[in-house]
């Protein structure tokens, strides 16, 4: 089964980091220690100083120390600490196979398709992780966001599902896996595969969504139909589960 490894570390989101962490300026020794730290928890990496971070209404945040990974140099790294612990986004990136199997193994055979990807599993690294290497079993269980695209190919339109079909489905997930999930479900002809997965937006038939902020309740389930609005809709709004 393909897999997309594409765990995002949106920049808007890494920004809510500064505002959190201290302003105060960190030295050349204060710095290194923080990136040995991370080293010694994750010796099989090379870590090196890439900078700070520059925000657009204060410049540089001499506060958030931006690391370069040997292992993984396309992806954006920090360490900053917040009342006084040290904290990172790495672990998101580390264990990043992990939440992927763990996402497929909590989905997998849910939907009606002929055949399906999951991607973007958004973590919200913003928040930060202790710098240690806790493993991936910890951190699916005390840290692990739900939150993915699923791309779901169909070789004929009667297997996408129709609301309350797919309102039984999501209730029936949430019965057998209970978690805080945000769920993007896009549904395409299984001819526009290659298509889609380069751009899911264009191509979809229609996007189901489930929408979670806490363990009990659903925000909302949405459904929306590639093509115009008229016919968008709330499945659920605000229940009770």
């Amino acid at each position: 089964m393909n897999r997309v490894r594409s765990i995002r570390i949106a920049a808007a989101l890494l920004a809510s980091v500064m505002l959190l962490s201290s302003c105060t300026p960190i030295g050349k020794m204060q710095q290194n220690g923080w990136i040995k730290k991370l080293s010694d928890a994750f010796p099989e990496d090379t870590f090196t100083f890439d900078g700070h971070p520059e925000q657009v209404l204060t410049g540089t945040d001499y506060s958030v120390v931006k690391v370069k990974s040997e292992l993984y140099p396309d992806v954006y790294i920090s360490l900053w600490k917040e009342k006084g612990e040290l904290y990172t986004n790495y672990l998101a990136i580390a264990y990043e196979e992990d939440i992927y199997d763990e996402l497929y193994r909590v989905l997998d055979g849910r939907f009606p398709c002929s055949s399906y990807v999951i991607r973007q599993a958004n973590q919200r690294s913003y928040k930060g992780y202790p710098v240690e290497d806790i493993g991936s079993r910890k951190f699916i269980k005390n840290y692990m966001d739900y939150d993915c695209q699923v791309l779901l190919f169909c070789d004929d339109e009667s297997q996408i599902p129709d609301d309350d079909e797919i309102k039984d489905i999501f209730l029936e997930l949430l019965d057998d896996e209970p978690r805080v999930y945000n769920l993007q479900l896009y549904y395409f002809d299984a001819k526009d595969a290659d298509l889609a997965e380069d751009n899911p937006l264009k191509y979809y038939k229609v996007r189901y969504q489930l929408f979670m902020t806490e363990e009990d309740h659903i925000n909302n389930m949405y459904a929306d139909y590639n093509g115009g609005t008229e016919n968008d809709h709330y499945i659920v709004r605000d229940m009770d589960i």
